[in-house]
């Protein structure tokens, strides 16, 4: 874990990503981002490109890491409420204007390579909460150097981009990498 406030991982498939994002979601909703405390009970926010990716992948996996700390799931409001009062709530970047409004401490963004460059600049705006900067972090497959590229190839320390392949992935049966690789 990092404590960079904008991080981006960006690997191939199978490589654990979603579930590095998910683990330093359930994190941040804990109060810790890297090595850092931040205040809690905290909002912060989750998306995904699409609602069925949101359904179907981000939000399984973020039940799977955090289930024993999970209080609530409103599946009609689409907000976890974690059992030390954070929530969390899961949105779909498919129409960005939809994401202005809150003050959050963190965002997670899933498969962000998907998103147009814009949703980028809304989150960025959201993450104020308690008068503080927030952290944002995305996890993608590599999609050429699109606007995730061009914002986290820099010199800027407050950007980070970590790069896996899928065979990096321990826990990933050799015979799935073959398969792949055939």
């Amino acid at each position: 874990d990092t404590d960079t406030p904008y991080t981006a991982f960006v690997a191939g498939i199978g490589s654990g990503k979603t579930y590095a994002g998910c683990v330093r979601a359930l994190n941040a909703s804990l109060g810790r981002i890297g090595n850092r405390t931040i205040p809690t009970p905290n909002l912060g926010v989750i998306t995904a490109p699409t609602y069925p990716m949101l359904r179907d992948a981000t939000l399984r996996t973020f039940q799977d890491v955090a289930q024993p700390y999970i209080k609530s799931l409103n599946r009609s409001g689409m907000v976890i409420t974690m059992n030390n009062g954070s929530e969390i709530l899961l949105r779909t970047a498919d129409n960005p204007d939809r994401l202005r409004g809150p003050n959050v401490s963190w965002w997670y963004g899933d498969e962000a390579a998907m998103y147009g460059n814009d949703v980028w600049r809304i989150m960025i705006g959201r993450l104020r909460q308690f008068g503080q900067r927030g952290s944002a972090w995305l996890t993608t497959t590599p999609r050429g150097r699109n606007w995730i590229y061009q914002l986290f190839v820099n010199d800027d320390d407050n950007y980070e981009l970590v790069r896996a392949a899928s065979s990096d992935n321990v826990y990933l049966d050799r015979a799935i990498i073959d398969a792949w690789e055939t």
